[in-house]
């Protein structure tokens, strides 16, 4: 199971670097966001398109349907759930304070106020991200990865990977020198820190709707801030790595112990 996990990994990546290049030759050539919207929607869901490719390959004998099914079985947990987004919303509150006292920007002026805005913007990031991404990463790598590592390990690895899979958007950010390092550093720290707090939230509630849930909220209140970016992800990644060490310090059982192997399991005989 670890090849399969490196070539998901690989296929992932190289499918959205040539997705990439598709966008950049569609600006070129027709400049159109018709044509270059379908693709950038498409380019996020590269973990999904290349694990329901392989997806054979990986479970033989396996229902496709079947282990889809299986990632969102268990009954939602509402405590998880507001615990996910009291936490969010903390670190979002944390920067926009932060924001407000070293900069003297007013609160308000920190966030979008146009009600379409932010209804449009939390419609485009679900389809652009957390749908597209969560069923590979989370619903395939973490759960594997989770049967030979602990929990925590596990989710630094996805995180890494993960991460770096972002690796040709550090290039179109528009900085370079030290902000680009600054961004890079902070975008990692970001991910990585999401990572664990996704995992912990999915061991305690095992329906891939956490997941989604914790990667949409990340993205959408970056989104919705209005300043300068690089200031907003510093710190949030500050806040972020403060928040991962506060779950990791209260769930120490969820996120030691291994996995059970099921019957989406490499070797697994079902439960």
């Amino acid at each position: 199971m670890a090849g399969m996990i490196k070539r998901f990994v690989v296929f992932s990546y190289v499918l959205f670097y040539v997705l990439l290049l598709l966008i950049g030759g569609s600006m070129i050539i027709f400049d159109s966001p018709v044509v270059k919207t379908p693709l950038i929607v498409l380019s996020s869901w590269t973990s999904t398109c290349i694990f329901i490719l392989m997806f054979r390959k990986i479970y033989p004998g396996k229902s496709l349907w079947q282990f889809i099914k299986s990632r969102f079985t268990e009954r939602i947990s509402i405590p998880v759930i507001l615990y996910a987004l009291l936490l969010q919303s903390a670190i979002l509150a944390g920067t926009l304070i932060i924001t407000s006292l070293l900069p003297n920007v007013p609160i308000h002026k920190q966030v979008t106020s146009s009600w379409t805005t932010l209804i449009l913007l939390f419609g485009y990031h679900l389809i652009q991200g957390p749908l597209g991404e969560e069923l590979g990463w989370r619903g395939f790598v973490l759960n594997e990865l989770q049967m030979r590592f602990s929990p925590l390990k596990s989710a630094i690895l996805v995180g890494l990977a993960w991460g770096l899979w972002h690796a040709p958007l550090w290039l179109m950010s528009g900085y370079s020198g030290l902000p680009l390092l600054q961004y890079v550093i902070c975008f990692l720290s970001c991910i990585v820190a999401l990572s664990i707090i996704i995992t912990a939230c999915y061991n305690l509630n095992h329906n891939l709707v956490i997941p989604i849930l914790i990667h949409q909220l990340f993205n959408y209140f970056i989104a919705i801030q209005a300043g300068d970016l690089l200031q907003i992800l510093t710190v949030t990644a500050v806040l972020y790595i403060f928040a991962a060490g506060i779950v990791v310090w209260m769930n120490p059982d969820v996120l030691s112990k291994q996995n059970p192997r099921t019957e989406f399991s490499a070797g697994g005989n079902g439960t």
